[in-house]
C-alpha cells in the first residue's frame, strides 16, 4: 500500500513537472501572440494614415489634371468667339456697315 502511494506520488510529481513545462511554453506562445497582435494593430493604424494620405494626394492630382482641360476649354471658347467675330466683321464689311 505504501509503495502504491509512493508510486502515485512520484507519477503526480512527474506529471506536475511536465505540466509546468507545458504551461511555460504556452505562456511564451501567448506572449508572442500578444506581440504579434500589437504589431498588427500598429500596422493597421499606419495603413489608415497611408490610405488617408493617398486619398489626399489623389484629390490634389485630380485638381492638377483638371487645370489643362479648363485652360483648353477657355482657349477653344476664345478662338470660337474670335472666329465668329471675324466672320461677322467680314459680313458687315461686305454689306457696307
Amino acid at each position: 500500500m505504501e509503495i502504491d502511494f509512493i508510486l502515485r506520488l512520484q507519477e503526480t510529481a512527474d506529471r506536475s513537472i511536465r505540466n509546468e513545462g507545458r504551461i511555460k511554453k504556452l505562456e511564451e506562445a501567448s506572449e508572442t501572440l500578444q506581440k504579434l497582435a500589437t504589431s498588427v494593430a500598429l500596422m493597421a493604424q499606419q495603413m489608415q494614415v497611408l490610405n488617408d494620405s493617398v486619398g489626399t494626394l489623389s484629390d490634389k492630382v485630380g485638381k492638377i489634371e483638371e487645370k489643362p482641360a479648363k485652360r483648353w476649354d477657355g482657349l477653344v471658347d476664345k478662338v470660337i468667339c474670335l472666329l465668329v467675330g471675324a466672320v461677322m466683321a467680314y459680313l458687315l464689311g461686305r454689306i457696307g456697315l
